[in-house]
Order: C-alpha cells, then sequence, then structure tokens
C-alpha cells in the first residue's frame, strides 16, 4: 500500500513548483538552519528578488546583503516551534506582513519554515477602492431614492403639498434654463436635493455636478479651493498648481452650499466671475473663461443681512435670478407621513426589513413640529427601522421629547390625508414623584433634555455644538442615564 501511495504522490512532487506558483500568496520555504530551499513567484514578485539571488542561502546571509529582512522571524518559530508573524520591508521600501508557520519531521521536532507574504501597500489600496466604490454606490443609491430622470423630467418626488407642487413646477420651468439659482429654506429642507434635480432636469445633466461646502472651508483657502492657484503662488503650493471648484465643474453645475458664510471680500470676486463668465486662479495675472452654471443655497436672510452690510447687495441681486424657497416641514404636513412611508420603504430595503408605522405613531408624527424638517425625519425613520422588532413601529418607541412636547397643528393649517386623527387631550404637568431619588430624577431629566435637543437640532454634533457640550460628553451622559 505504501509504494502505491508514493507512486501516485510522485507528480505531485514533479509539480511542486508549479504547485508553489499557483499560490497568490508569497510562500518561502527554508530549513531548520535557516537556508533558503523554496519560493514562488508571487514571493518574487513582492519582494523584488529572483528566486536565484534566494535559493541556497541563508537568511541571516540575506540579512547582511540588505535584501530582506526576514533573519528574525524563521530562527523564532525553529526555537519556539511556534507560528510567528511579523511586517517585513522589502528593498523597494513596500511593507507586507509575514506569516510563519513551522513543519514538524516524524519525531516532532522542526525540520521546515514556511512563511506566507501578502503585501500591505496592495491591500490598503485595495481597502481604499472598495470605500470608494461604495461611497459612490450609496451616494447615487441615494440620489435615485429621491429622483428618477427620464428625459430630463422629476417623475418622482413627494409633493402631496400645494405649495409644494407650485415649487416642484417653478423647479422644471427654472431648471430648463441656465440662469443662477438661489435655493432659500431652513436647515434640513433639502436646498442641496433641490439643487441635484435642478441639475438633472437641466440640459448639463451629462455634466459634472460640484458641491461646495463654503461654511467648512477655511477664509483664507476659499479663493484657491474655488478658482485654483498657479504654480508656486504660496509657500506649499503644489508646483504644478491646481485646478479649482469651478474648474472641475466645467460644462455642468457648482452648487455653492451656506454661501451666505462666504467671506466679503471673495463675494467681490464671485460677483465678477457671474458677470464675466471668467476666473483668475490665486497668483496668476490670466483670465480663465467659465461656463459653469451657479446654484447657491441658505438657511440665511440674504436680503436683510445685505441691507445692514453683511453680505454684498450687487451679488445678493445677481443671485436673486431664480428663487426657490423650500417652506418647513411643520407648514406642510400633508408631506410628513408621504414622506415617513418613503422613508420606511427605502431604509427597509436597505436593511431588509419590513416596517410599519402604527396609527398612534403616525398620528405623533402628524403633530410634531420637526425643527430639523426632511432631515430630522429621514434621521428618525431610519433609526426606529434599524432598532424596531416588531415589523410595526409602536407610539412608545418614539423619542420621548417627541412624544411628550408634540405640537398639534392650528385649526387653520391642512391636515394630512388619511383619518382625522384624535385630538389629544391637554397635558397636565405631572406630580413629582418623591418617591424617587433626587439622582435618579436628574438622570431622567437630563437624558430627556438631551434626547430632545437631538431631536430640535438634527444631530448629535449639531447638538453638541449649539449646547455647548463635547460629543462624547452626550453618548456618556445617555449612556448613563439608560443604566449602561
Amino acid at each position: 500500500m505504501g509504494k502505491k501511495v508514493q507512486k501516485l504522490l510522485d507528480p505531485v512532487a514533479g509539480h511542486l513548483d508549479a504547485i508553489l506558483d499557483s499560490i497568490e500568496d508569497g510562500v518561502f520555504i527554508a530549513d531548520r538552519d535557516g537556508y533558503a530551499l523554496k519560493a514562488n513567484a508571487a514571493y518574487e514578485q513582492l519582494t523584488g528578488m529572483a528566486k536565484a539571488e534566494l535559493i541556497g542561502k541563508n537568511v541571516e546571509e540575506l540579512k547582511r546583503e540588505g535584501l530582506f529582512n526576514i533573519a528574525p522571524i524563521t530562527p523564532e518559530i525553529v526555537a519556539t516551534g511556534r507560528p510567528a508573524s511579523s511586517i517585513q520591508v522589502t528593498r523597494d521600501n513596500r511593507s507586507m506582513t509575514i506569516d510563519g508557520k513551522p513543519i514538524r519531521d516524524p519525531d516532532g521536532k522542526v525540520s521546515l519554515v514556511v512563511l506566507y507574504a501578502r503585501d500591505i501597500t496592495l491591500m490598503a489600496r485595495m481597502r481604499e477602492r472598495i470605500s470608494r466604490q461604495q461611497e459612490l454606490i450609496e451616494t447615487y443609491q441615494h440620489q435615485m431614492d429621491f429622483f428618477i430622470r427620464e428625459g430630463g423630467g422629476i417623475t418622482s418626488f413627494i409633493a402631496e403639498n400645494s405649495a409644494m407642487k407650485r415649487l416642484m413646477d417653478l423647479l422644471r420651468r427654472v431648471a430648463a434654463t441656465d440662469a443662477v439659482a438661489l435655493v432659500l429654506g431652513e436647515t434640513g429642507v433639502g436646498k442641496e436635493l433641490f439643487a441635484r434635480m435642478i441639475h438633472e432636469a437641466s440640459p448639463r445633466r451629462e455634466k459634472p455636478f460640484v458641491k461646495v461646502d463654503c461654511a467648512s472651508i477655511p477664509e483664507n483657502l476659499i479663493e484657491s479651493e474655488l478658482f485654483g492657484y498657479a504654480p508656486g503662488a504660496f509657500t506649499g503650493a503644489h508646483p504644478k498648481g491646481r485646478v479649482g471648484f469651478f474648474e472641475m465643474a466645467e460644462g455642468g453645475t457648482i452648487f455653492l452650499d451656506e454661501i451666505g458664510e462666504m467671506p466679503l471680500p471673495l463675494q467681490s470676486k464671485l460677483l465678477r466671475v457671474l458677470q464675466d463668465r471668467e476666473l483668475t486662479p490665486v497668483g496668476s495675472s490670466k483670465c480663465r473663461k467659465t461656463n459653469v452654471r451657479v446654484i447657491a443655497a441658505t438657511n440665511r436672510n440674504l436680503e436683510a443681512e445685505a441691507k445692514v452690510g453683511a453680505f454684498r447687495s450687487d451679488l445678493f441681486f445677481r443671485l436673486r435670478v431664480a428663487v426657490l424657497e423650500i417652506p418647513p416641514l411643520r407648514d406642510r404636513p400633508d408631506d410628513i407621513l408621504p414622506l415617513a412611508r418613503m422613508f420606511l420603504q427605502r431604509f427597509g430595503s436597505r436593511y431588509r426589513k419590513r416596517t410599519t408605522l402604527s396609527l398612534e405613531s403616525e398620528r405623533i408624527l402628524a403633530h410634531y413640529n420637526w425643527p430639523g424638517n426632511v432631515r430630522e425625519l429621514e434621521n428618525l425613520i431610519e433609526g426606529l427601522v434599524i432598532t424596531c422588532d416588531s415589523g410595526r413601529i409602536e407610539a412608545d418607541e418614539l423619542p420621548t421629547a417627541m412624544r411628550v412636547t408634540e405640537c398639534p397643528l392650528s385649526p387653520d393649517a391642512p391636515r394630512p390625508a388619511g383619518p382625522a386623527p384624535m385630538t389629544p387631550p391637554p397635558m397636565a404637568t405631572p406630580e413629582p414623584d418623591w418617591e424617587r431619588p433626587y439622582k435618579e430624577v436628574i438622570a431622567a431629566f437630563e437624558r430627556d433634555y438631551l434626547e430632545g435637543a437631538i431631536e430640535h437640532f438634527g444631530s448629535v454634533g449639531e447638538a453638541a455644538k449649539r449646547l455647548g457640550l463635547d460629543r462624547t460628553t452626550i453618548f456618556r451622559k445617555l449612556k448613563k442615564a439608560a443604566g449602561e
């Protein structure tokens, strides 16, 4: 039987090199004394060393020659008899992970050491590419969830409210032109979405859409970010210069979000770009023609700020060509439940969960004031879909602040479609529970206050900023209040 098995294994031994070369990881085999016996093609490619440079040489010798610093791991495995790992650097300065395994003879002694090498640099690049692809997929998915472009038209947008329907008609008319557009509205109403819809419904739809958050760019960098800079324009500048956002958006649309935060000196330069359709990079004396549509957005009252000199009046008049003012969600309550159901469908599909709202939950949502507007509603529904286990979101799963401080609609305000909700009885101030410990009462109040602040401002980050707290402080207090 032994001879038969040996006869079957002979062809395997004869093709050992080919077998090793078929392995994608780098493979290096040394004997217990550290002499190289085998290396596959992947190992050659990873280290930049040919087999002829390796085979028959001792790892200590290879280290002295500066070819590869593998010496420490092989003696360690022989001495301990246990697997070991390390980070190694090739002679062309690439980093690799090395996993070493001992191979024992029939007497249990380590006779061979097999090293498996993987390129960390390559893996990091692959992870970065995958991450970027995922971001693109999520971006496209987010856009597709809101609207579908068919021949330049917008066919899927939640607008049950009559004012919103008129606004959508205006959007289509504005999109068909090349006019500068100004989108106004509170934080969270969807100004960026409207800007994207204008672009998607315009003749520029196949060209870039570039968003610029004017509030997030440092004042000393915003000019070079917008218009680019010439080679050697300032200390630390790239020797080849850099194109700005306007050039990136060439032929397409540039969206200047939070334009009310733009510094006054730069406002005059933007005005010249809008009027002359020319821009001058920082450090250059040559003007460049630009063909970009400008859409701006703000939650500030630019007209009032222009009157007091906080915003250039001539730029305001130049931006006020086509104005789209998005009403807050509280002023269009008939959009609340259709939006909530749309978000339920979207996040249900994303997280593979079928979730509905109870009638009481819908009543609370329909009567809530929504200070964070559509963004607040979207974030809330996503969180509820993630945490709901029963398939139906009940009223007690909604945030405490929402259930306690829901804001009834005025008698003259339009009501959401569907059965008329029951009018809640007036809420009386609860009598203090004198049996509860003081610390417990304070912790409960602090939890409700922080949860309410998060709902009011739309995010933990914004709540932390407005309350003068750190994000970690808010998380710690909520966790402590929950008894975790």
